[in-house]
């Protein structure tokens, strides 16, 4: 009857030597060359820290209902204005709007908002030249770091023709201006935004500076021309929420997480090879020592 090979075992040899030996020397390197190649290896190819890192979050928005719409008609005319703040520098605001509506909709019934829709009514004797829309939100983040951010939607557009009804679009958008470290955002940035003691142009570029901003893209406008001064002149935005994109610097224990399974990886694979290189030179005898045979010592 045929045998077949039903299992089969490694034979292990042990190879003994004096420590001061050069058997020992070329062992210890070895270990050493697999331990520290790794480093090396790393280090010139990127790097162990992650210097940035990209996270997708759609913030929790919400308009704050506070606004400020200026429809400039000629130079030396006054402009209307419609707001909710009340004072502008220790001047009171007259609102000239005789509707304002604000909706904000949730399309795909996640329990954040997506879009909204604004819209405001007013009269005028004179066509209007350009409109200035300013709207203030509330970005709340929660995925890295937790903080709310009020920002401001700048709308402006100059018109070539008499209308009478304006509808912008437009995605709106939370700009991130500089890294994110792990200490995360100031508290500066939750304060709220007011008008009182700024002009527009510092107000905005205030809002600028900051280190998130509200931007609107994709912008474009839908213009309804004819003007008569007895019919109600319609100002429309609809602006959608997108998801933001936050880039910042991981934290020591982030970095960790990276840092073994890169070292790991090298290891490996650099102790297999200097395991195989020396069963090739203990085997060849080219590093001669005390060979103890396994079934010698039984």
């Amino acid at each position: 009857m045929a045998a077949i090979e039903i299992f089969s075992s490694p034979i292990n040899y042990k190879y003994k030597s004096k420590i001061c030996s050069l058997n020992f020397l070329a062992v210890l390197f070895f270990i050493l060359l697999s331990l520290i190649s790794p480093l090396f290896i790393i280090s010139n190819t990127g790097g162990y820290s992650l210097k940035n890192h990209v996270l997708m979050e759609k913030p929790g928005v919400s308009f704050n209902y506070k606004y400020l719409l200026l429809a400039n008609k000629d130079y030396n005319i006054s402009p209307v204005v419609c707001s909710t703040f009340k004072t502008y520098k220790d001047n009171e605001i007259k609102d000239d709007c005789v509707l304002i509506k604000v909706r904000e909709i949730d399309t795909n019934i996640d329990g954040k908002k997506d879009i909204l829709k604004f819209e405001a009514h007013f009269y005028t004797d004179q066509a209007i030249k350009s409109l200035k829309l300013l709207l203030f939100f509330n970005f709340q983040l929660k995925q890295l770091f937790k903080t709310t951010v009020e920002s401001i939607a700048y709308l402006t557009h100059t018109l070539n023709e008499e209308v009478q009804k304006v509808h912008f679009y437009g995605d709106l958008i939370l700009q991130q201006k500089s890294l994110l470290t792990s200490e995360g955002l100031y508290e500066s940035y939750n304060r709220s935004i007011e008008i009182g003691d700024y002009s527009i142009d510092e107000l905005l570029m205030q809002n600028f500076n900051r280190k998130f901003a509200a931007k609107i893209t994709n912008k474009y406008v839908m213009e309804e021309a004819g003007y008569t001064n007895d019919n109600v002149i319609i100002i429309q935005a609809e602006l959608v929420y997108r998801d933001h994109l936050i880039y910042y610097q991981p934290s020591i224990w982030e970095e960790l997480k990276w840092i073994w399974i890169q070292y790991l990886s090298c290891f490996l694979v650099l102790a297999y090879i200097a395991k195989h290189v020396l069963i090739f030179l203990f085997s060849n005898r080219y590093l001669n020592c005390y060979i103890v045979k396994p079934w010698k010592n039984k």
